[in-house]
């Protein structure tokens, strides 16, 4: 499997580190807008780096492709794969515009392309044992929590770049609050700003608090914070059933499944998630099997539509429509 990538920062190298172990794998080309990490990945993995991204797609030809953008920088790269029916996997947010990325899901559903989203806890051992419990046990509530401090980039504390904490971090909490539960319905946030003084272009969010309701009758509430500095914190989700609850903890979404009082189930978190992830989308670019991906690219607007929502939500004080967006 002939493969390239498009954008070579740290989440990019997060997948060739676990493809670069397949058998099955050659390393054909990339493209970054620096053009100098762009060299730095080809001469670790293989291939050829290129300055155009067209000539480059057209040059090596590859049978898949990972797109790991900024938020702000998708667009034209997903156009150029669906083009030249390049399957591929965009790393989440699909976008920080509800309207780019339906410009790009008309453009998938047209051609028919695999275009499927790095949601990577969709593919855990723990979050579909809990799904499969759930769907005979279906949620009352769920509530979760992104707390940490603000990642190195310059884009991500930039809102018009990034979209804030809760359209490119805690993102991977909603999904999967979808994922589990089902779609919202309605949000209501509430968010500050002003605790983080000392970083250039910070305008982002510091901390948000959401509340969800959802189109099942559940009801949830979702909490980030980008302002500390104390390594504490963490990512954290529980969900609440009538005979099951279900806490997951850590970047890795380890679980303890609560049956009874004295009934456990617990599962670890897999390290190696985005080698599992990517091993289902090879899978399913080589067998034509959409089925084995877990997160299609219209999954990833639906999340994307719930986090602007939320962002809205902030914005102008009172409850936001999910589909109004």
């Amino acid at each position: 499997m002939r493969i390239a990538f498009i954008g070579t920062g740290n989440i990019a190298r997060s997948h060739a580190t676990g493809l670069a172990k397949m058998e099955d794998v050659e390393f054909v080309g990339a493209y970054d807008a620096q053009a100098e990490r762009a060299q730095a990945f080809v001469t670790q993995y293989g291939g050829e780096a290129a300055a155009n991204l067209a000539d480059l797609l057209d040059r090596v030809k590859p049978d898949a492709a990972w797109v790991c953008l900024p938020p702000f920088a998708h667009g034209e790269a997903e156009i150029a794969l669906l083009e030249r029916g390049i399957p591929f996997l965009v790393e989440k947010p699909v976008s920080n515009s509800i309207e780019t990325a339906r410009r790009i899901l008309d453009k998938v559903s047209a051609t028919g392309t695999l275009a499927v989203v790095g949601y990577m806890n969709r593919y855990r051992r723990s979050v579909n044992r809990a799904k499969e419990l759930l769907a005979n046990d279906p949620p009352v509530l769920v509530h979760g929590a992104w707390i940490g401090g603000t990642p190195g980039v310059s884009w991500w504390r930039v809102q018009k770049l990034s979209g804030g904490q809760i359209v490119e971090q805690t993102t991977h909490i909603f999904d999967l609050v979808r994922y589990l539960v089902g779609e919202p319905d309605v949000v209501c946030a509430a968010g500050t700003k002003g605790f983080v003084r000392d970083m250039p272009d910070y305008d982002v969010t510091d901390a948000s608090a959401v509340s969800v309701r959802f189109r099942s009758g559940a009801v949830g509430s979702l909490m980030s914070s980008c302002a500390n500095r104390s390594g504490g914190g963490g990512v954290h989700l529980t969900v609440v059933a009538v005979n099951h609850l279900t806490n997951f903890t850590g970047w890795e979404h380890s679980a303890v499944i609560h049956k009874s009082r004295i009934e456990q189930e617990h599962i670890a978190g897999e390290p190696n998630i985005f080698e599992i992830e990517d091993r289902a989308f090879l899978d399913a670019v080589r067998t034509g099997d959409p089925s084995l991906v877990r997160s299609t690219y219209e999954d990833g607007v639906k999340t994307l539509a719930f986090c602007l929502a939320a962002t809205r939500s902030i914005e102008v004080g009172r409850p936001v429509e999910v589909s109004s967006i």
